[in-house]
């Protein structure tokens, strides 16, 4: 975070990130899901008209809050007393590697014994649940239970 002089002349402290945020998935802020201090607490986000207005506030004028622009994430109050030295933000992002093809997602080892279990116990329960389709050459006639189009025939 870096520290930067508030526009409006008051006493809240000012901050900024080092760095721009990747791209947004979004064209605005609406893609920046929370923004949280660096002991987990979350930060109000407040656009910029009402961040201004704030400041008149008898009680809460000194929280914290961030707003987005420029590709920054700005946070302004005095509850942190300019201590505050990083942020996490979890939003969504684009994928920088548009070319990815779905064959390169790597899984890990260890999951693919629960994956495996789940598909066996979910996709494959639900399928031979249902009842054949023998009109169509079903190939799994056998293992389904008879449906209500064998009993019209």
């Amino acid at each position: 975070m870096i520290d930067e002089e508030p526009l409006d002349n008051t006493c809240l402290y000012r901050k900024r990130t080092k760095e721009k945020l990747p791209e947004l998935s979004g064209s605005s802020d609406c893609s920046i899901i929370s923004v949280q201090d660096q002991e987990g607490c979350p930060i109000q986000m407040m656009n910029e008209k009402k961040r201004h207005f704030h400041f008149f506030r008898k009680y809460t004028f000194g929280e914290l809050a961030w707003w987005y622009e420029n590709e920054y994430i700005y946070l302004q109050g005095l509850t942190d007393l300019n201590m505050l030295r990083y942020i996490w933000v979890s939003g969504v992002f684009t994928d920088s590697d548009k070319d990815a093809d779905e064959d390169d997602i790597k899984i890990p080892g260890w999951m693919i014994p629960d994956i495996k279990q789940m598909i066996m116990k979910n996709e494959l329960a639900f399928i031979l649940a249902m009842p054949s389709d023998d009109d169509n050459n079903s190939t799994v006639a056998s293992v389904k239970p008879k449906g209500p189009q064998q009993d019209e025939k």
